[in-house]
């Protein structure tokens, strides 16, 4: 997940970014061989210098923290592997890794599952364990230490996520809300994807998730647009502001709100069917009090990693094809051409974070120029 910002309304003065890893240290097949840890570092490190040039005091832009969120599980790989690449060009004081919790395992009839005759099998408490962990490692008090005033929290399997996305940040502090979600439609009914709904009549807006909907909800129509009535997808793009956060970790703990996932789970007995208790990160909406929604296109924002290739959606070759055309369409706005050996549709450019956030500022580079799909276009 990811994390922060005081800014002024021209220029980001101060970031930080909380995330959650494991297929952050993979590559997903990129020209460029890059992982997506690398590809968010260098996002940031673009952001920091775009605050830079726009501010009137580059000097006293201050560099972007990142609080990476990892488990019992992926703590110590993940560090080394920031460690071993130097951290991509941030500095090793920018980032902070912290460790969620773990909750135990019980089969079907409510017994605790044994990982060993002395030890109950234990598993990551959900992405939504980022409450309690930023609340019992401080870092809440850390970041106010910091002057941090909105938190960003994304999903690290995001390969078109903006890190610290200045325009939804500035959208964010102009509605003066307490939460804000990026949002796409869905693509078809049966998506397996949560949805925002908003409970009863002028109720605050919150997140089912798709193995909580009937069909009858997941099929409805909103008759006066000819629409899914649930359309608005939660993607894991989130923006909260600090004083928020602080409420929904001490109101999450006494509430101690828990989903259920079947899961193979290994135990004494070899791997056993049981019940995972997890929070998620959405189930913050609904302690807030004002919540806008942000809809963006998911070819240029959404391409998440959940599947192995061979599966049918959100898989490695389907995220990196979607950043690959989304990159060719920047560098043909920008005046270049492109050739490719193999069909354009099943291959593009890779453009590098250093060298554009979101597409600006490539004419330079582009203009008149063709570039051999595929490869990374860097400078």
């Amino acid at each position: 997940i990811s994390l922060i910002i005081p800014i002024s309304l021209h220029y980001i003065d101060h970031c930080n970014f909380l995330l959650t890893p494991h297929v952050g240290l993979s590559g997903i097949g990129l020209p460029s061989g890059k992982s997506l840890f690398q590809l968010q570092a260098e996002r940031i490190l673009c952001i920091q210098k775009l605050a830079a040039q726009s501010s009137d005091s580059p000097r006293n832009t201050l560099p972007i923290h990142w609080y990476i969120m990892t488990s019992p599980f992926t703590d110590d790989v993940t560090r080394k592997f920031f460690e071993s690449r130097k951290y991509f060009g941030l500095e090793a004081d920018q980032v902070t890794f912290f460790q969620q919790g773990t909750l135990p395992c019980v089969s079907d009839d409510g017994r605790f599952i044994m990982e060993t005759p002395y030890k109950v099998a234990k598993a990551p408490d959900g992405n939504g364990g980022v409450y309690a962990a930023l609340k019992s490692k401080k870092l809440l008090d850390d970041m106010s230490s910091r002057g941090v005033k909105y938190v960003d929290c994304y999903g690290v399997d995001n390969v078109l996520v903006r890190v610290a996305d200045p325009t939804f940040l500035g959208y964010f502090i102009e509605k003066g809300v307490s939460s804000a979600a990026k949002v796409v439609r869905k693509a078809y009914p049966q998506e397996n994807v949560g949805v925002f709904v908003q409970r009863g009549r002028g109720g605050p807006l919150s997140v089912v998730e798709y193995s909580e909907m009937d069909a009858a909800m997941t099929t409805e129509i909103n008759q006066s647009t000819g629409r899914l009535r649930y359309c608005w997808s939660n993607v894991c793009l989130h923006m909260f502001s600090l004083e928020f956060l602080n409420q929904v970790a001490n109101s999450l703990e006494k509430d101690s709100v828990y989903h259920l996932a079947q899961k193979k789970i290994p135990s004494i007995h070899g791997y056993t069917m049981g019940l995972k208790l997890e929070q998620f990160i959405f189930d913050a909406f609904n302690y807030s009090p004002s919540t806008t929604l942000f809809e963006v296109l998911r070819e240029e924002e959404f391409a998440p990693v959940k599947n192995a290739n061979g599966s049918a959606y959100d898989t490695p070759d389907s995220a990196k094809l979607m950043l690959l055309r989304l990159h060719s369409r920047w560098v043909v706005a920008a005046g270049g051409f492109l050739t490719h050996s193999v069909p354009l549709y099943m291959t593009g450019v890779e453009v590098s974070p250093l060298s554009s956030y979101a597409g600006e500022n490539l004419e330079a580079i582009c203009r008149g120029r063709t570039f051999h799909a595929p490869s990374e276009i860097s400078f």
